[in-house]
This record gives C-alpha cells, structure tokens and sequence, in this order.
C-alpha cells in the first residue's frame, strides 16, 4: 500500500454495506478503495511498508456527532493531519459530509479523502425528525411524561389514560346532573369525547428511548394502568340532536299561523292565488307552507325561491 493509504482497522467492516457502516472516506483517487467507518470501529487506520508484513498504525478517530448530519475527528497520529484546510494535531474538531482530510501535515505525498454519511440517507427516507419541548409532552394532571396518552376534544389537551380516567371518575361522584360533561383538567372546557392518541403515543416512547431518566417505576405504570378506563373513543355528556329542519307544526295549525306562511295565500304570486279553502303541504327542508295540488304538474314555488317538485 502507497505512502496515505488508509484501511479500516476491521477489514471486515470495509466494504460500504457492511453491519454498522454509517460513514466512509472517498479517496479523490478512485483507484483506491473507500474506507468504511462503523459503529464499534471508529478508529481508521494507515498501513506502513506493507510489503515487508508492516503493521497497522492508527491516525484519527471518527465519531458521530450531535445530529444525523455532523461528526467529530480526533488526530490518533504521531504526526499532524489536515482538515478542511486546517493542520490538526490532537484536538477534537468537527467535521460534516463533504469535509476534505488529508493524513498527513502536507497534502502532497498523501491521498485527499472527502467524509461522508452514508446512514443520514436512509435515516432521512424512513424517519421525520420532530422537535419537542419535552415540557410539552407531560401530563398537567401528574406532571410527568404521559403515560398511554388519550387527547381530549375540543380543546385537544393530552393527559395520561389513568390520571385522566380518575379525574373523570371523581368529577362524575361529585356532580349532581350526571348529564353534564366533566371539564378538562388543564383548561376547564367542557369535555365533550375523549380517545387515546396512537401518535403522541409513538412520540411518548421516542422520548423514553432518548431519556431514559423520564420513566417511571414499575409500581407507578400498575397504578395508573389499574385507573385507565379509557380503551377507544368516549363521548362524554349528552349531545343535543342539532337538527338543520324545523320542526313540523301540527296537522290542525291553518297555514296562515304557520311560521313561514303560504305566499299565495291573500296575494297572487307567480300567477297563483290561493282559495280560501285550498289544502296546504309543508316543506320537509325548510318547513314553509305551499298549496296542494296534487293533479297538475305545475312546479310548487316555496319561501326564499326554492322550488320543490311533488
């Protein structure tokens, strides 16, 4: 192997596809192979006279970084290395895809290699990265981490199934009309259903996965388990039946006490006047009074212009 040329201190480890490869070197010379960095390898290494059975030296360290798009380089070597144009001795830097390093103090004499994150790719394509307050995802009732997360409507405020189920529970023992709705604990609206969130819920253990410091015991998951009582979608209270049409008035009503009278009753319109014992229908959408003519084919013109064919 020439003067700068690199390989993985795991051979195996080397080919791009290889377990655990998140990052490789590409060598400005595609003569060379590239050099692939894994998860339980971080050390790169150089080969020194390898024709005489030369042993494998190491000369930097590469590291995730903070996020899926930055890493950390650390010079392993007795003598300086090159990033982005900066001589490095033994610090630890940054680095991000398309860093140029160099190992050695000059790039002459040494093969230029480019970083770059092969995992940030299909890490991007599967997964949506969601930046969260982690404030915002405690129960107002318990103030921790939720716990089985149901969502309440409308206010669309989220709590724990068990805290939530025995806030429920108690306000229901305590009030005395047992049709009106329980009010939400955070905001006081009045609850009208209730239902668990499977999204915030997918969110609740990313965020346990992350900080592990956030879980509870396993005495407090039993009790709050042992209080949920909300397994699919509740309404709460009871609803009005918010009908669009008018009550019909009773059969015996004269259509000129109707709300909406006949407009051919007393005065002549579209042509029509009606007799005083003419026989009226009402209409099923808007409730108005319209003469009955059931042996003709004249179209029957009602309140507000809409025509009804009976």
């Amino acid at each position: 192997m020439d003067s700068g040329e690199c390989s993985n201190s795991n051979p195996s480890a080397s080919s791009p596809g290889a377990a655990g490869v998140w990052a490789k070197l590409v060598p400005a010379d595609s003569a060379y192979p590239e050099v692939a960095v894994a998860e339980g390898d971080a050390v790169v290494c150089s080969l020194v006279a390898p024709a005489a059975g030369g042993e494998e030296l190491a000369w930097c360290e590469i590291r995730r970084g903070g996020d899926a798009s930055s890493a950390t380089i650390r010079n392993l070597s007795s003598d300086a290395i090159i990033v982005d144009g900066r001589v490095i001795q033994q610090e630890l830097v940054d680095i991000k895809p398309g860093s140029k390093i160099v190992p050695g103090p000059q790039e002459e004499g040494h093969l230029v290699y480019t970083f770059d994150i092969t995992a940030a790719k299909d890490h991007d394509k599967n997964n949506v990265k969601i930046l969260l307050d982690i404030e915002n995802a405690k129960c107002s009732i318990c103030l921790n981490l939720w716990h089985d997360v149901v969502t309440v409507a409308p206010c669309f405020h989220n709590f724990c199934n068990g805290c939530f189920s025995e806030w429920l529970r108690r306000s229901s023992s305590k009030s005395r009309d047992k049709s009106q709705s329980a009010a939400c604990p955070q905001c006081r609206t009045p609850v009208q259903s209730v239902g668990r969130n499977h999204f915030l819920h997918n969110i609740e253990e990313a965020i346990l996965q992350a900080f592990s410091s956030l879980q509870r015991s396993d005495d407090e998951i039993a009790l709050l388990e042992s209080y949920a009582s909300v397994k699919s979608n509740l309404v709460l209270g009871k609803q009005k039946n918010q009908s669009r049409k008018r009550p019909l008035p009773p059969a015996s009503d004269e259509s000129n006490d109707a709300e909406f009278p006949c407009p051919q009753c007393g005065t002549e319109f579209a042509g029509f006047r009606c007799s005083p014992r003419a026989a009226h229908i009402q209409c099923n959408g808007c409730g108005g009074m319209m003469p009955a003519r059931p042996n003709t084919s004249i179209q029957k013109y009602i309140r507000l212009g809409a025509v009804a064919q009976w």
